[in-house]
């Protein structure tokens, strides 16, 4: 997840910030399906996918707008290596900006004018997509940190869902050092990764999890 600029529009009448149209963003959704970003969306309308948002916080509220953000961005973007973004307050559950016409592939681009309306908000919650179905990255990391966000929620295209909260900012070189070192041990890019994350963990305050279906 990356940051620089595009146009911002916000609406007054519910507080929500959209970067440009729904328009645009439906058309970026007509451009070529691909299979390995396409949702099941049998299972993202099941009862198992839903009961993984039952404990993401202990904010009931906050975790049907988590649930709504998610099946709703997952649905836009699939089939696309696109990502839609929501911000979310922690206390209402209330969503406070949301990104969804992202033309920038695997990335959700931050304007002056967003970075400005999330300045110096307290209790904000992130959900955003990531097509490869991939767990956070180092730059999710970082940005949780920058920003002061609370926590970080991944809503991956194959179903799986993460959590994450980074207290301190982690050293990119590092980061890629481990991958490396693991993809050389012949693991796969998602288990280098997560064996990236949970080295970084040990050093580093921050935390990632797979958020599971509560029983």
């Amino acid at each position: 997840m990356s940051f620089a600029g595009n146009s911002v529009d916000k609406s007054v009448e519910s507080d929500i910030i959209k970067a440009g149209s729904d328009e645009l963003a439906l058309e970026n959704q007509r451009y070529g399906r691909n299979k390995s970003t396409t949702i099941n969306n049998t299972y993202i309308e099941s009862g198992e996918y839903r009961r993984k948002f039952d404990n993401m916080t202990d904010n009931s509220e906050v975790n049907r707008s988590l649930y709504n953000c998610a099946k709703t961005a997952l649905k836009h973007r699939s089939g696309t290596a696109y990502e839609d973004m929501y911000w979310i307050d922690s206390v209402t559950g209330r969503i406070l900006l949301s990104v969804t016409d992202s033309t920038d592939e695997r990335a959700i681009i931050y304007t002056d004018k967003i970075k400005k309306a999330i300045l110096n908000r307290q209790n904000v919650i992130t959900l955003h997509t990531h097509p490869s179905s991939m767990p956070p990255s180092v730059s999710d990391l970082n940005s949780c940190c920058k920003n002061g966000y609370k926590k970080g929620f991944i809503a991956c295209h194959n179903g799986k869902i993460f959590g994450y909260t980074a207290n301190e900012e982690v050293n990119e070189r590092i980061y890629n050092m481990y991958i490396e070192s693991f993809l050389k041990d012949e693991y796969n890019e998602y288990d280098a990764q997560m064996k990236a994350l949970n080295k970084l963990s040990q050093t580093y305050d921050i935390s990632v999890w797979e958020v599971l279906c509560n029983e």
